[in-house]
């Protein structure tokens, strides 16, 4: 039976404040801190994700609110904080506080640490980290409900590349998420993918197609396609993805400092173009997979790459899509640029395109 909420005669308070680790790690010790009343789930963070929080603590980024209802007892003059929302966020910070998580060796600064490994100034700075705290004082069990009820209709529904991050822990999902964060430029200079997407991850999407492209060959692309790329990688080791992450490094780089000074603010680098860009320069240095998609120009493979031929030619093919010329000699490229760019008959004259711009 659903529980009904009932009305106050005063409205419910809620207190936004912010409590040190210090202070939970206190409530803790007192017994003044639950961590699994009726409203969280068990414990089933794994222990990458419990390394990637105390990591973003101990680099002192922020962290999600969370939420707990104090009950006052006037007679025992006691509270007593049960964790509404963000009960294995504490879960994690308690076990690494008490030397029980080993941090991942992909922490840059932290590989391998425990609390205990810390100095004693990052010590202190962890104890005295402000977690975003909201109090609701005394509230009834319906009352929590209306709490949740309310945030989950300003929710905005979680995109395919979040969650992506958050169910894969594997390799897969390191090389691409680190290839993501060291391209920054990408996003916050060139804006091939948006800042407001990048916040939803959807800059992890086009590096992933760029794995799969040069893993497979270039094909069709997707949220759907990328899902089962990590699912089919699932169980590659580190090893597998550095001579990847190398090679999808290396042409991006050629792409971005060949072509970012003059073309940045052109079609090439929108997210669908860029992804053909940088494929296209693989594909004449002789380093991109063949597939049914590549078949058209496999005469211009390994041929090289001509910057004046690219100087002449790419501007055209961008004016073209700047203009929505579909009666021009590029009609094929920009009626293709503006379709679904996911798809093998969208990409296969786009992709021969930019490779005939570019070839030697």
């Amino acid at each position: 039976m659903a529980m009904a909420y009932v009305r106050r005669e005063e409205p419910m308070p809620s207190i936004p404040q912010t409590f040190s680790i210090s202070d939970f790690l206190t409530w803790d010790r007192q017994k003044q801190l639950e961590l699994q009343p009726q409203f969280q789930r068990g414990s089933v963070w794994t222990p990458q994700a419990q390394s990637f929080l105390i990591d973003t603590i101990l680099r002192e980024l922020p962290i999600p609110a969370v939420y707990i209802r104090t009950r006052i007892d006037a007679v025992t003059q006691s509270s007593i904080r049960e964790v509404v929302d963000g009960q294995q966020r504490l879960r994690a910070i308690l076990a690494f506080a008490a030397n029980g998580i080993r941090l991942s060796t992909r922490s840059p600064d932290f590989g391998g640490q425990r609390y205990n490994d810390l100095s004693q100034d990052r010590k202190d700075a962890f104890l005295s980290y402000n977690i975003s705290t909201v109090q609701l004082l005394n509230a009834s069990d319906a009352e929590v409900l209306e709490v949740f009820a309310r945030l989950n209709s300003y929710s905005v529904k979680v995109t395919p590349a979040e969650l992506r991050h958050a169910k894969y822990d594997e390799p897969v999902k390191w090389a691409i998420w680190n290839t993501t964060r060291e391209n920054g430029a990408l996003w916050d200079e060139y804006h091939v993918v948006s800042l407001r997407d990048s916040v939803r991850l959807k800059n992890t999407t086009l590096v992933a197609e760029l794995y799969m492209a040069f893993a497979n060959g270039l094909g069709d692309g997707g949220e759907e396609k990328v899902g089962g790329f990590y699912k089919n990688n699932i169980k590659r080791d580190e090893a597998y993805f550095v001579d990847l992450t190398a090679l999808v490094q290396k042409n991006m780089n050629v792409a971005i400092g060949t072509f970012g000074p003059s073309f940045s603010e052109t079609t090439f680098f929108d997210a669908p173009n860029f992804l053909l860009l940088v494929c296209a320069v693989a594909f004449v240095a002789g380093e991109l997979p063949a597939s049914a998609l590549t078949a058209d120009v496999e005469n211009k493979r390994g041929v090289g790459l001509s910057h004046a031929n690219a100087a002449n030619r790419l501007p055209l093919l961008a004016t073209a899509v700047e203009n929505d010329d579909i009666d021009g000699p590029y009609a094929t490229f920009v009626v293709a640029s503006k379709s679904s760019t996911q798809r093998i008959s969208s990409r296969r004259p786009r992709f021969a395109a930019i490779v005939n711009a570019i070839a030697a």
